[in-house]
């Protein structure tokens, strides 16, 4: 059968003409963030569908892991060594491995959250203005020192030992409570991580106010993006900043309104099959003795992390 295609259709362009005057753009703020979004958005896709592998600490009880994570955090914050919190940081490098998550991926979000709220914020601890003691990088040197107020600035200000020590402890207690984070997030379903909360007699009123925000969230960031790539399909060339802020302003009532609407019809169809305001979540596999071995396994390791 002859194709019917046209002849200019099939023709492959020139590279050289699809170079030609070609230039690095810089994108607007608007299209960077809603990308930002949109990658965020499949994060949580994938977390979802990582959580249900057949890896060891996937298959873990919900109940086990949150608790767990919450007595892992509390011997992080407790353990004042930086021996123990890297011992910590090889620990949970360790159940990575077992989890089967993508390493590389997580460990870059975990550090670049640790550098800037482990290391960049408390970076000034390890000045002798705050934390003094031995010298072990000069920095600037005054005529003579200072008061100021009720702080007294040395004449020489330098990098000292116990002030690297405060900060290394400060990064690594950042560093870990992400990782322990990241790593129950991406081993566990958020539907099954809220019901785990039960076992702190959380209400199911109040676990179900979360998810449902959690959802809204969702949806509404998803059609904030639709709504504005719906708009950025009718215009042509580039648009400036101010322009796409007022068109996409422009459209937060509408995206509100619509919302609501949405929900009304929801919450009205729960009505019209039975809700009557009663919440009962599904309820999650007993613990059983391998449950309660693990628990007892990272309590003496909490335990140890300690007092090592």
């Amino acid at each position: 059968m002859e194709s019917r295609i046209p002849s200019y259709l099939l023709q492959d362009e020139p590279e050289a003409h699809l170079n030609a005057g070609s230039r690095k753009k810089n994108f607007p703020f608007l299209d960077r963030t809603l990308n930002n979004a949109a990658k965020s958005l499949k994060t949580i896709y994938l977390q979802a569908e990582s959580a249900g592998r057949n890896s060891l600490i996937c298959k873990l009880n919900p109940v086990t892991k949150v608790i767990s994570f919450l007595y892992l955090i509390v011997i992080v914050s407790i353990v004042s060594s930086v021996r123990s919190q890297l011992l910590i940081s090889a620990f949970v490098f360790l159940l990575y491995l077992l989890s089967g998550i993508s390493i590389i991926s997580v460990y870059k979000k975990v550090m670049i959250l640790a550098f800037l709220f482990g290391f960049l914020v408390f970076a000034p601890a390890a000045l002798n203005v705050i934390t003094p003691g031995q010298t072990l990088i000069p920095l600037v040197t005054f005529s003579r020192p200072y008061q100021f107020w009720i702080y007294h600035i040395p004449q020489e200000i330098s990098i000292t030992l116990p002030g690297c020590k405060v900060v290394s402890l400060l990064f690594f207690r950042v560093f870990n409570s992400v990782s322990l984070a990241l790593l129950l997030a991406y081993s566990t379903s958020f539907p099954r991580m809220l019901k785990a909360f039960r076992v702190f007699y959380v209400p199911n009123t109040l676990l179900m106010v979360v998810w449902l925000a959690y959802k809204f969230i969702f949806i509404l960031c998803r059609t904030i993006e639709a709504t504005y790539l719906a708009l950025k399909s009718r215009l042509v060339g580039t648009v400036k900043n101010h322009t796409l802020r007022g068109i996409v302003a422009g459209r937060v009532f509408f995206i509100y309104t619509k919302a609501q609407h949405n929900y009304e019809q929801t919450y009205s169809a729960m009505l019209s099959r039975g809700y009557e305001g009663k919440i009962s979540l599904a309820e999650e596999p007993e613990l059983v003795a391998k449950d309660f071995l693990i628990l007892l396994c990272i309590a003496a390791l909490g335990a140890f992390f300690i007092f090592i």
